[in-house]
């Protein structure tokens, strides 16, 4: 029998299957420090089952990932995530009665979902408690497990994009959550279909939601005004060269759109919470997008902040250049391998 010491550590992977690509990250941890051993990222061409897993396992290979042990992740319209509040009782009866109470907040067949709760603040004093409350439809969230079953891997968790988002955010940033209790903080992670957003004040989550618009709408712009393919839109909107002006006018009405329902979030957060955003922090494919900072910047008022999630890893097996270059794409997979 070996001793705790002799116990060879388990390696995590976060596996994130987004609508356009596969993000894969495997981290190490010894001793509570994390190292990075593989990640990558793969296209995906096809929609078909088979040819997602096929993708997965290639991208195994080619990142050298040998942990089986998986997370992956749920987001977009069958995901409902929201802050409630409920009479005090025990932890075993608020399990009995989450899903009656998750029937008042959430529009689907409570049937055909997933349930899942946390208690935000425990106060002996209070008469009521505040849950974090989230539910998913099933066929989603199977179809994720089914995927990364297909390629080979065991699936322990499954996890918001938001909160993966987060977990990832606040192991890079630690004193956004401990000694600068009050700060509000937003984060944005443009993906292909959805731009995830969550709201951290200090270490907790108080506003998730995730936005249909991505960088699919704005790649339909650019290759509707300007007649090119979807793929040669794809590429002028990361490297415009000197069609940087036409480019910005394609998707001017799409961020806009995004911008209205970043500052309509950001108001009515600070109506429930009486706190304005502080920070805003942005991650995701999307975030490379030529020139978003300024006009980000234009629209909030505050400058956006491009961060890197494997900041506080061990990263000496990385290629530091392919590192540097593709970084913000991995948000959530790493917040997924950190489960």
């Amino acid at each position: 029998m070996k001793s705790k010491a002799q116990t060879k550590p388990k390696n995590r992977v976060g596996l994130d299957i987004g609508n356009g690509s596969i993000k894969m990250v495997e981290l190490s941890n010894v001793g509570g420090k994390f190292s990075l051993v593989g990640f990558g990222s793969k296209k995906i061409e096809s929609a078909r089952r088979e040819d997602i897993i096929d993708a997965i396992k290639a991208l195994t290979s080619q990142a050298r990932i040998s942990a089986k042990d998986a997370s992956v992740s749920v987001s977009g319209p069958s995901v409902i995530v929201r802050f409630i509040t409920v009479p005090k009782m025990s932890e075993e009866d608020l399990k009995g009665a989450i899903r009656f109470e998750a029937e008042k907040f959430i529009p689907f067949n409570i049937n055909d979902c997933i349930v899942d709760f946390q208690t935000l603040k425990k106060d002996k004093t209070a008469s009521k408690l505040d849950i974090l409350l989230v539910a998913s439809k099933k066929e989603p969230v199977w179809e994720k497990v089914k995927l990364a079953e297909g390629a080979g891997f065991s699936v322990s968790m499954v996890d918001v994009d938001s909160f993966a988002l987060a977990n990832s955010f606040s192991m890079n940033f630690p004193a956004a959550a401990s000694s600068e209790k009050d700060k509000t903080v937003a984060l944005l992670n443009i993906g292909t279909n959805f731009t995830n957003f969550s709201i951290l004040t200090g270490p907790a989550i108080s506003f998730v939601r995730d936005v249909a618009i991505g960088g699919n709408e704005l790649n339909a712009a650019i290759s509707k005004m300007l007649g090119v393919t979807v793929r040669e839109a794809e590429e002028l909107k990361l490297s415009p060269g000197d069609k940087a002006q036409e480019v910005t006018s394609c998707i001017k009405t799409v961020l806009g759109n995004l911008l209205d329902e970043v500052k309509l979030s950001f108001s009515y957060h600070e109506n429930q919470k009486g706190r304005g955003v502080d920070e805003v922090y942005i991650s995701g494919g999307g975030s490379e997008l030529a020139n978003l900072e300024a006009v980000f910047a234009e629209a909030l008022g505050s400058k956006l902040i491009f961060w890197d999630p494997f900041k506080f890893l061990d990263t000496k097996i990385a290629d530091p250049s392919v590192l540097d270059k593709t970084k913000g794409q991995f948000a959530v997979a790493l917040g997924l391998a950190l489960r």
